[in-house]
């Protein structure tokens, strides 16, 4: 016996349009902070100092660190960061993930 699964329409997300300008911004962001994910990943996998390239685009992104942040806190950070060029649906809030990490970092 087959069972039949209707999909509601009702409740779609939509994204509000984007200007072009706005859209390769965003992806350069993300593409940079997916090559640094990469760099703190092989850290991580295998020891070894963090390089300091990695630190500088950190804090250009804003992520405040402490002398002694971990490979993994720097991961965490990254995906904290990317939160902030991800496209949120209309009428969801964006939450703030990186302002609790910027605290724990700092400190």
């Amino acid at each position: 016996m087959a069972t039949f699964v209707r999909n509601r329409v009702l409740h779609q997300l939509t994204w509000a349009p984007e200007d072009e300008a706005r859209r390769s911004e965003r992806r350069e962001a993300l593409c940079e902070l997916d090559g640094l994910l990469a760099q703190l990943e092989h850290v991580n996998l295998n020891g070894g100092i963090i390089p300091p390239r990695v630190l500088v685009s950190l804090s250009r992104r804003g992520v405040s660190l402490r002398p002694r942040t971990t490979a993994a806190e720097l991961i965490e950070a990254i995906f904290a960061v990317q939160e902030q060029f991800m496209r949120q649906p209309e009428g969801v809030q964006a939450q703030e993930p990186l302002i609790q990490l910027r605290g724990r970092l700092a400190s």
